[in-house]
């Protein structure tokens, strides 16, 4: 009997190519997480969205020097990897880019591995991005009916969680030898279709950033970034909202890319190359600075660590 075990660290993924980077808007412009509406429309959406933005999308991703996802995720992997029993396999999969989710899972199971637990890489859940995880999970449910999947979907308050940024944002602020700044989060945006529709994601950002900043004592406020396309995304946007601090005569920012655990192109482009720029040229800010999020950050890897084995105690 095979009483190997696997742990799947979840995340959208990143191209490493060219051609890469048009397979990847094309398997997310056609996912429904993504495209709420029927197959037929999101087939001809991500047909024109992958042949139209690729070429631009790769030039992005070519400016920061590739993505650092891929290797901090698998960096994550072997960290938490060293922490557990002999009889778990651990890896990182992608919905978007390879490895892909289900074909790792049918992997997993063709040499007998059955009991599989998915960790979702974004803290606050959404149904675009653990939605899209759980649909590829639900896939292989339903063609392996023996594999026992356990989610772990988002951890937006979980006690390591808060404690990973608000370590991060003391050192950071120690090193830019800041009196008493002004926390931005800056989260990825979502439609706002999303929260009619029942989306808890903006109220778990909120709960996440309310917990940091009271830690702290320190001043905050929560914003949204990398919105594409014409639709309403939730506000406010994290240019507009550091256009409003500017102008209230706050001097020191602090930025906390609270939605993410992992560096990538929304951090090293939209903010490091679009909104800091921003607030230094444009709006004369002197000090403000972003948290750089580690490769593999101790107590993140601990939290994983912990909720696999409250799984096998109760098991």
């Amino acid at each position: 009997m095979n009483n190997m075990k696997a742990v799947l660290l979840a995340n959208m993924g990143a191209p490493v190519s060219e051609k890469g980077m048009k397979v990847f808007l094309k398997r997310m412009f056609s996912d429904k997480a993504i495209i709420y509406a029927p197959i037929l429309v999101r087939i001809l959406m991500s047909t024109i969205i992958s042949n139209v933005r690729y070429k631009a999308s790769w030039r992005k991703y070519l400016q920061i020097g590739g993505s650092p996802l891929q290797k901090s995720m698998d960096k994550m992997a072997e960290d938490l990897k060293q922490l557990l029993d002999k009889n778990y396999v651990v890896s990182s999969v992608y919905s978007y880019s390879e490895p892909f989710i289900e074909k790792k899972i049918a992997e997993l199971y063709a040499i007998g591995i059955k009991d599989i637990t998915v960790i979702s890489m974004y803290p606050q859940a959404s149904l675009s991005t653990t939605g899209s995880v759980q649909t590829s999970m639900d896939k292989m449910q339903n063609r392996y009916n023996d594999i026992n999947f356990s989610f772990i979907e988002d951890y937006f308050d979980n006690e390591l969680f808060i404690e990973s940024w608000i370590g991060l944002i003391k050192n950071k602020i120690a090193e830019q030898s800041y009196q008493k700044p002004y926390l931005l989060f800056s989260s990825h945006a979502i439609p706002t279709s999303f929260i009619e529709r029942g989306d808890l994601y903006a109220e778990k950002m909120k709960t996440s950033a309310r917990h940091i900043s009271e830690r702290l004592g320190l001043p905050y406020s929560l914003s949204y970034q990398s919105k594409i396309g014409p639709i309403e995304w939730t506000r406010p946007y994290s240019a507009d909202q550091l256009k409003e601090l500017h102008n209230e005569g706050i001097s020191e920012i602090v930025i906390v890319p609270l939605s993410f655990i992992n560096e990538n192109l929304e951090t090293r482009y939209d903010l490091d190359l679009e909104l800091i720029p921003y607030g230094l040229n444009d709006l004369g800010i002197k000090n403000i600075c972003r948290i750089t999020i580690p490769e593999s950050d101790s107590g993140l890897i601990k939290m994983f660590y912990e909720f696999i084995n409250e799984q096998d105690e109760n098991n």
